[in-house]
Order: structure tokens, then C-alpha cells, then sequence
């Protein structure tokens, strides 16, 4: 009974050489198809979308830091959507910012860009305005950074320092009867022991935060920003460092970093062309040909990389930086099938119609160039349904542009190479015509001609060549590979190597640094470092929704509501009641101010509208319930602030667990609706889950890898021992990048479902025909064929895309890092095992099957006809690897049987 795999792999033929005889007969729409959609695909730059937001970008789909995000959207949105900006002030020396011409530089900065750093606005906040500054463009509370100038005023007099209404403490500062947290503004902070005053701050934070409102001023508020990064980029200032942190910053950068790959893409393009151009050799070097091999065969690639990006444009899917390495990864890909394709033509009877040469060359092309694509593409297709998007992205224009660039390059390609074929053809009977006529001079002086009729091709003859020759190269190193002693040796090299890599697997390190994303030299590098360092350390702060809240005039539901607050003021690293901004727990203390009957929400509505020591600046924190006439009639909700320091503590772990300790306190209170928000919780979501979802995601690949190569490689010792190269592979580039001081993140996943893609170029061609060479050789005489039919076109491909991403080795970006090491491991590792380690498997297993008594694999061999041309059909072959001559001469015809040569190798 066939196999479901050998029924497939000889459909597969079948169709591939039906397809070069197409090709052959009507190479011109095989050829201007693929060019009329690379220019089509142009189009799609008109809908073209760039998607840059890291916390979006990094975080699964469905992770609860995306719901958090709307909440805390919704919670802004009635006014426009919030605006947020950070300006971080240092000195240059970074030592205290108390002292007085550094302190008074802080203050005058804060005061400048609040209200002197204007933008054209046209008007749009009304009257006839043309310059706006921030304050003028924002609404609601637009006095975050009134501390600043509070602090200095009394700062400055030593004697104000120490005034009972006046006290300078962390993090809260209490003015008079009022409380303001400046945790989240100061950070290197040092408290004088003595007074318990601040003595010492390292690290000044303005924060510039608004609803957008309308449309029209969002646009002049964006404005803004694009000014404040250029003056923060061209800052001066003879004590003061200043960085500026904000989404459109963070996506300026990560952008910035992927488009550092732009530049080397020629490089490597050209690199490639070279590459080509010398190691496609004939038996008579001609250089037209060559020329047009390198740059013909590249353009395929290219082609599919615009056809990619144009058309998934133009179907409105986003863009983003991570993509732009996919060029460089279909190159390789491109190329390697570039190679097999000339390889298999070069092997082709000369003899042979051009047609026939196409045929086979199609179809023993065409099912290697098919497993590789196909795993490639598989690969790639189930990492579109990781939930992280920018991993989806990445695998979406990756496994898009495989699968163009493999109907490209068989089609383009092969249709390129029809034309070629057909130019030096007519050129060879042109030079040999010429000289024929010049050395012969009269037809009647002209020897007998010899007509050379050979056998049909393996696939149509049903034969298979005699094995290479014994005493070439290739036979003899499979014998030495066959030998005990050598396999031994390669077993012991073999466990040290996986002993190396079960190492760096198990110590692999799950990390998300927003510094992977962007380049060295990025400002954000400022940002990263004063965060992790003081920021992170000393006090961050949590922000928590309450959408649901109880009737608070009930005195009962007032306490409730104070408790909530409790718990998150009592939870591990609080910096305690000091640290929390809450409404209710002030207005409770200053209602008492107010010698009236109005009740709960009459003391509320009037302490709201106290600018003079009251409640004003709290109403940015609640959403009321008010009738037609303005009157509160209630809370809708509120939010309110506490903070955390970590201190030494401050890792990714702890953050992790910090997190998962908000969230359970806000699911006690799930009657309250209550929701936690912290600005890294996407990148927290995506350390919880990374793991996993490499591990299913690598699981599934493998399996798919499996059983394609189940479905294309109908041997089951080869399909066994591909599998177990694929997975040595795997485990040992994942392994060796950990050693390689790389982490665990969305960009190693990216990185991991390639090498699985990959990993099945260097053992799938080997597996593959292996299995096609007779089961009556000798186990080494079928390896020897394999290697001598693909070895050569593996090791270019190899070569190839090491040259390829050679020009990113320039590159300081980490995330190119990432992917070139990858490669490198990649494919230094896919080669050794698919010259070494495999061939060393196939021969052990074969004997193994052959000891036991079976054939080491079972195999289908296809019916095939003999085609004879118009020679009688009475005449046979003495051989099956003969070559039959029929010689004419003027009075007889001789049919001759010329025995086939041994191959080298």
C-alpha cells in the first residue's frame, strides 16, 4: 500500500514538470504576470498605515492591560482623549538640583514651557490668538507642575524651611491645610535626618497632561510636541540636562530603530548579485549569462517584497518598523531557490530538447524549493495567531512574502531561464555554424554525422543513474562518516552540544527592556536609565478607577471606600498613606471648614468650586452626577493615586507580582468596579504570557514542520531523522542565544519561529533525496548522490544569506542583533547538521533497518514510460543508463549503445 507521501510527492513531480513544459511553451505571461503585480502593488502605498505604539505593539491582544487602558481612556474621553508628556531635568553633573542657581533654572524651565513655548494655533481655542502655549491649549486641571515653583518659593528662605505651615517632606508637602505629593516629580531624593525636610533631589519630573478636546486643537497640541522634541534635541544649558518621554516619542524611536536596517539593504542586495555572479558556473564561463543569472535572480525576491508590502498596504494592514528585517530574510529565501533551480538545470542532459531540460528542471526543483517554502510558510503562518501583534505583524508579512517569493521564482525565474537557455542556445549554433562553414569549406567534404539520442530523464525512464563514483571525494567522505569510530565521535560532540544548549535553554532569562526597541544613541536610553534607576525605585505611582461607587452621603459607604484606598496603601513596597492622592479623604478633612447645612453633595459642590485653599484641583479626579442646573446630585466615579518603591527590589519580578497584588485587591472590590492602571502593566501582560506562548507556538510549528515533511517525504527513516536534525537545530540556536547574553521577548519568539522555518533548508533537501535514490544501493552510495545533488546549492544558499545579513552587523540596533545572530546560529548549525550530523544519522538508521531485517525506507518508485523519438521501435537498450547513438552516414544508419559514465563524487 503507497504511503499518503509518496502518492503526494510523485503528484508533486508530476506537476512541477507539467509546469517547466508551460513555462517552456509560454514563458511570456509566466514572466510579465509577476511584473504587472510588483507595479500594481505600488498602489497600496496610498492606503498605507504605520502602527508604532509600543504598548500596543508588545502586550497580547486580550491581555487585562488593554482593558485597564480603556478604562482609564473612558475615564478622559468625555473631554477629548488624554494628552501626556514628560519633560526629566538633571544636572549636568547629576548631583543635588536643591542648590540655588540650579533650582531657580528648574523653576524658570517649568515656567517656560508651561506658558512662554508656543506653536501657530490660529485661533482654535478662540478670539483672535495665533501663538498658544500649553496653557493656553489645555483645559481641566492644568497645574500638575505647581509644586515646582511652591517648593522653590519657600526653598530658597532657609528660614521658610522650617514654618509649621510649611513642610517639606516626601512624598507628601504640606502647605497650610493642604497636602501635594511630589513623589512623582522628585526622585534621588535625601531627607535631612535632623528636620525631616528634603534635602537632596537628583531628578526634577514635568509632566504635561490635557484633554485633547476637539480635533483642531489635538492637531496644534501634537504640534507642540513635534516643537518641544526639537527643542529638548537642540537643549543648551550650562548646568541642566533635560529628556522629553511621550507616546509619539517612544514611536518616533522605535521607528528610528527599524528604519537603521534601510541603508544595508543594498549592501546585502549587491553582495548577493556578486555571489551569484561567481559561483554560477557552466562548463564555459559566459559572462552575459552569468550577469543576467545574478541580477534576474534577485529581482524575484525583490519582486516579492514589493508585492508584499503593497498589497497587504492596500488591504489596509498596518506597518510597523519589526517588518522591515522580512527583506533581508526573503533574499536568503529567494536565493537559496535561485541556486537549486540552476543547480538542477546544470545537471540536465545537454542532449535533451530545451524543453525537457525545463521539464526536469522543474521537476527536480520543484519539489525541494516546495518543502522549504511550505515549512517556511507554515512556520511563519502559526505565528500569526500569537496574541502579542507586533510577533502577528511580523509573521503575517513574513509568511506572505514566502509564499509570493515561491510562486515568483518558480514562474519569473524559470521563465527567465527559458529565455536565457533559448539566447545561448541560438548563440552556440550561430558560433558553431560559423565555424563548422570556415573548417569544413564544401558540404561533400564533411565526415559522417553522429545524432545522439539519449535515454529519457530519471523521472521519465524509470531508472536511476549508476552511484557516483567511488573513488570521488563525496563517496570517500561518506564512507569516512559511515565509519564506527567517526560516529562515535560525532555522538560525543553531539551530547557536549546538547548539554551546551539544554543549559542556556533552562537559563534563559524572560525580560521585556523597552531599550530593546530602540537604537544606542536614543535619548529614551536618558529616560530608561533615570526610571529604573530613581523613578522605578523610589516611587511610582498606581492610578485605580472606581466606575461603580456606592452612595457616598451613606457615612457606612464612606468608610468602605476609605478602606479600598487602605488596602492598596498596606500592600507590599506602598509608600503608605503619604503617598496617596484621594479626594474624599480631603474633602472629609476640610468639609468641617464649612459651617453649613447643604449635606453631603452641597459641601461637595462648594468645596469643588474653592479655588482659595478648597477642593479645585481635585476635580480633574471625579465625574459627577449633576442635574440640568449644574447642581451635584452624586459621584458617577472617581480615581485616585497611590504610590510604590521598590527600591533594590526594582526588577521585572517584582513588578510582576506587585502587579498581580493590585489587580487581586480591585477584584475584592468587583462591586465597585474598580480598575488598576500602571504605565509598564502592557509590558508586565507580556512577561506572563511570553513563555507560554512560545512554548505552544514552538510546539505547533514543530508538529506542522513534521507533518509536512510526512506529506513530502514519503521515507519514514528520512522523515525521522530530518525531524530529530530540526529539533537539534532549534534547541541549539535557542540555547546558544541565551548564552549569547540574548533574552527572552517578543523579538527572540520572532526569531525562534525563523530558525523552526529554516532549520528545515538544511535537512529536508538531504532527507529528500535520499529517499528518491534506490533501495538496492549501499546506504552511503545513496547519501553520496544526495550530497553530490543538493550539497553544493546548500552550501551557496548558506553562504548566501550569511552575506546577506553581513551589512547588519554594522547595525547597534538590538533588535537586529537578535535576528542576525539567529542566522548566523542558524545557519552555521543547519550546515553542520546537514553535512555531518544528518548524513552520520541516515547511515546509522539505514544500517540499523537493513540489520533488522527491512529496507531503511520504503519507497514508491513511479511508473515511467520510455520515449525513443523516431528511432524504430524495434530497437532496445542494452542499459538503462546507456546513451543510444544513431549514426548516418550516406548509404547505411548504425544504431549504436554508448554505456554512461560513473558520476563524480
Amino acid at each position: 500500500m503507497k504511503s499518503p507521501g509518496a502518492v503526494i510527492s510523485l503528484y508533486i513531480r508530476q506537476f512541477f514538470r507539467w509546469t517547466g513544459v508551460q513555462v517552456y511553451r509560454h514563458p511570456a505571461p509566466f514572466f510579465w504576470i509577476p511584473v504587472t503585480l510588483s507595479f500594481l502593488a505600488v498602489l497600496g502605498l496610498l492606503r498605507f498605515y504605520e502602527e508604532n505604539r509600543i504598548w500596543y505593539l508588545y502586550s497580547p491582544e486580550k491581555a487585562d492591560s488593554h482593558f485597564e487602558h480603556a478604562v482609564a481612556n473612558e475615564f478622559f474621553n468625555d473631554r477629548g482623549g488624554k494628552f501626556w508628556l514628560e519633560v526629566t531635568i538633571t544636572a549636568k553633573d547629576m548631583d543635588n538640583l536643591l542648590r540655588r542657581d540650579y533650582l531657580d533654572g528648574v523653576d524658570s524651565l517649568a515656567e517656560f514651557l508651561q506658558y512662554n513655548f508656543t506653536v501657530p494655533c490660529n485661533g482654535v481655542k478662540g478670539g483672535d490668538k495665533l501663538e498658544c502655549s500649553f496653557s493656553d491649549l489645555c483645559s481641566g486641571q492644568c497645574n500638575d507642575n505647581q509644586v515646582i515653583p511652591l517648593f522653590n518659593l519657600i526653598y530658597r528662605n532657609a528660614s521658610s524651611r522650617l514654618h509649621p505651615n510649611f513642610r517639606l517632606t516626601y512624598p507628601t508637602m504640606h502647605l497650610y491645610n493642604d497636602e501635594y505629593y511630589v513623589g512623582e516629580h522628585f526622585a534621588g531624593v535625601k531627607i535631612d535626618p535632623k528636620t525631616n525636610v528634603i534635602s537632596r533631589v537628583k531628578v526634577v519630573v514635568l509632566y504635561f497632561r490635557t484633554d485633547r478636546q476637539t480635533p483642531q486643537i489635538s492637531s496644534v497640541i501634537n504640534e507642540w510636541e513635534r516643537s518641544l522634541f526639537d527643542y529638548v534635541e537642540h537643549f543648551d544649558h550650562p548646568t541642566l540636562n533635560m529628556t522629553v518621554n511621550s507616546d509619539a516619542m517612544i514611536a518616533r524611536e522605535v521607528r528610528t530603530n527599524g528604519l537603521t536596517c534601510v541603508p544595508f539593504f543594498s549592501f546585502s542586495v549587491a553582495a548577493v548579485v556578486m555571489f551569484i555572479f561567481i559561483t554560477n558556473g557552466r562548463e564555459h564561463f559566459v559572462f552575459s549569462h552569468n550577469v543576467v543569472m545574478a541580477i534576474l535572480g534577485i529581482a524575484g525576491p525583490l519582486m516579492a517584497i514589493g508585492t508584499t508590502f503593497g498589497f497587504l498596504f492596500l488591504f489596509g494592514v498596518p506597518f510597523n518598523s519589526i517588518t522591515l528585517v522580512m527583506p533581508f530574510l526573503i533574499i536568503g529565501v529567494g536565493c537559496d531557490d535561485v541556486f537549486i533551480i540552476i543547480h538542477a538545470m546544470r545537471k540536465t542532459n545537454k542532449n535533451d530538447t530545451l524543453e525537457d531540460q525545463i521539464a526536469e528542471t522543474m521537476e527536480e526543483a520543484g519539489p525541494s524549493i516546495t518543502v522549504t517554502s511550505a515549512t517556511n510558510i507554515l512556520s511563519f503562518g502559526i505565528g500569526i495567531a500569537t496574541p502579542t501583534p507586533a510577533i502577528s505583524l511580523f509573521c503575517l508579512y513574513t509568511c506572505i512574502a514566502v509564499a509570493v517569493d515561491f510562486v515568483y521564482q518558480l514562474t519569473f525565474f524559470v521563465a527567465v531561464l527559458v529565455y536565457e537557455e533559448r539566447r545561448l542556445e541560438k548563440m552556440k549554433k550561430t558560433e558553431k555554424s560559423e565555424k563548422i562553414e570556415e573548417a569544413l569549406g564544401a558540404p561533400e567534404n564533411r565526415p559522417k554525422q553522429i545524432l545522439s539520442v539519449q535515454n529519457s530523464i530519471r523521472s521519465t525512464a524509470g531508472a536511476h543513474p549508476l552511484p557516483a563514483n567511488p573513488d570521488g571525494i563525496v563517496s570517500r567522505y561518506c564512507r569516512f562518516l559511515k565509519d564506527w569510530r567517526t560516529r562515535l565521535g560525532l555522538l560525543l560532540i553531539l551530547c557536549a552540544y546538547w548539554t551546551a544548549s539544554y543549559y542556556g535553554c533552562k537559563t534563559m532569562e524572560i525580560k521585556m527592556d523597552t531599550t530593546n526597541l530602540i537604537m544606542n544613541d536614543s535619548p529614551l536610553n536618558n529616560i530608561a536609565w533615570i526610571y529604573e534607576r530613581f523613578l522605578w525605585s523610589e516611587g511610582q505611582l498606581v492610578l485605580v478607577f472606581v466606575n461603580n461607587p456606592p452612595d457616598l452621603t451613606n457615612e457606612h459607604n464612606q468608610h468602605e471606600v476609605l478602606e479600598l484606598v487602605n488596602r492598596f496603601e498596606t500592600l507590599p513596597y506602598s509608600m503608605g498613606k503619604n503617598s496617596t492622592s484621594i479626594w474624599l479623604r480631603s474633602f472629609l478633612y476640610q468639609s468641617s471648614l464649612y459651617h453649613n447645612n447643604k449635606g453631603f453633595n452641597g459641601l461637595l459642590q462648594e468645596w469643588l468650586e474653592d479655588t482659595e485653599g478648597g477642593g479645585a484641583r481635585w476635580n480633574d479626579m471625579l465625574r459627577l452626577k449633576k442635574s440640568e442646573n449644574g447642581t451635584i446630585l452624586g459621584v458617577n466615579k472617581f480615581m485616585f493615586a497611590t504610590a510604590c518603591a521598590m527600591g533594590d527590589d526594582a526588577n521585572w519580578s517584582t513588578r510582576e507580582k506587585l502587579q498581580k497584588q493590585w489587580r487581586g485587591v480591585a477584584h475584592e472590590y468587583a462591586h465597585f468596579n474598580v480598575t488598576v492602571f500602571q504605565s509598564y502593566s502592557f509590558y508586565i501582560d507580556q512577561l506572563d504570557s511570553i513563555g507560554g506562548t512560545t512554548m505552544s507556538t514552538v510546539i505547533w510549528a514543530a508538529i506542522t514542520m513534521d507533518l509536512a515533511c510526512l506529506l513530502m517525504i514519503p521515507g519514514i527513516n528520512s522523515i525521522l531523522t530530518s525531524t530529530i536534525a530540526m529539533m537539534s537545530i532549534n534547541v541549539g540556536v535557542f540555547g546558544l542565544l541565551s548564552v549569547w547574553k540574548v533574552n527572552l521577548d517578543p523579538i527572540t519568539m520572532c526569531t525562534t519561529l525563523m530558525s523552526i522555518g529554516f532549520s528545515v533548508d538544511f535537512t529536508a533537501h538531504i532527507s529528500y533525496h535520499y529517499y528518491r535514490n534506490p533501495t538496492s544501493w549501499t546506504t552511503d552510495e545513496r547519501l553520496a548522490d544526495a550530497l553530490k545533488s543538493i550539497g553544493w546549492p546548500m552550501i551557496q544558499a548558506a553562504s548566501s544569506t550569511v552575506l546577506c545579513i553581513f551589512p547588519l552587523m554594522f547595525n547597534t540596533s538590538y533588535m537586529v542583533w537578535v535576528f542576525v545572530k539567529t542566522i548566523l546560529l542558524v545557519t552555521i548549525l543547519g550546515i553542520l547538521h546537514g553535512i555531518i550530523f544528518l548524513p552520520a544519522l541516515l547511515l546509522t538508521s539505514g544500517d540499523l533497518s537493513r540489520l533488522f531485517g527491512g529496507s531503511d525506507d520504503s519507497k514508491v518508485q513511479p511508473e515511467k514510460s520510455e520515449k525513443l523519438g523516431e528511432i524504430s521501435q524495434t530497437s532496445s537498450f542494452s542499459s538503462t543508463n546507456s546513451e543510444t547513438a544513431l549514426v548516418k552516414s550516406n548509404d547505411s544508419t548504425e544504431l549504436r549503445t554508448l554505456p554512461q559514465e560513473r558520476g563524480s563524487g
